[in-house]
């Protein structure tokens, strides 16, 4: 049996050596290149991600911004004009503060003698065939259109030559009838009840411009 030797020339040698050094310097370029597209996506990727953060207002950003901001010094005429406003403010609660008071607090009395002036004039039969029945009568204080002022009772507090305090009222009354003005004087006895020096009522009846005087007490 013979055996078949190959000689290699130097020039196949050579052939196939140039061969694969072409191979592995393409494959080199390959890499190379593919390792350059993902270093390129990432850094797109890195400054996509960069962008999109630029456009959020955080609140670090926006107070970066104001804070640029210059503000408007506030002139000695506009300050002025606020210490004015603030003034007239405080001036118009503590009227209304004084009202209020003194027209639940502080006056208590004036209101006490109206509701029993009322009830007591309810109770006589002279008011009713003038005025209405007792449960049709309505009485106020002020005959104003202001439902503030119509609560106010005009009244007067004053101390006799015996140093009682009295308590002089005024106020206004209507029933289907007619309407009328009723003034009384009171003071409270010894007993702690009110009692009258006076109280009497004009009295018009619907439709009359001259009154009838009513002497209640």
């Amino acid at each position: 049996m013979k055996r078949i030797v190959f000689a290699s020339s130097p020039v196949a040698l050579q052939s196939f050596s140039s061969i694969d050094g072409d191979f592995m310097i393409r494959r080199g370029f390959a890499a190379a290149s593919q390792q350059s597209q993902k270093q390129a996506q990432k850094e797109a990727n890195r400054a996509a991600e960069e962008s999109f953060d630029s456009l959020e207002l955080t609140d670090e950003k926006i107070n970066a911004i104001t804070d640029k901001i210059p503000q408007r010094p506030v002139g000695v005429v506009e300050g002025a004009s606020y210490t004015l406003l603030i003034i007239f403010a405080f001036g118009v609660l503590a009227f209304i503060l004084y009202h209020v008071v003194t027209s639940l607090i502080l006056e208590p009395t004036a209101l006490k003698c109206f509701n029993a002036a009322i009830d007591r004039l309810k109770e006589d039969p002279r008011v009713s065939v003038r005025i209405g029945a007792p449960d049709e009568i309505r009485a106020w204080g002020s005959n104003s259109e202001s439902r503030v002022a119509r609560q106010q009772i005009p009244h007067q507090i004053y101390k006799d030559q015996n140093g009682v305090e009295h308590v002089r009222i005024q106020f206004y009354v209507r029933g289907p009838n007619g309407t009328g003005v009723v003034n009384a004087d009171m003071y409270k006895d010894a007993t702690g009840e009110w009692a009258y020096s006076y109280m009497l009522m004009d009295a018009y009846a619907n439709g009359s411009q001259h009154p009838s005087r009513v002497n209640l007490i």
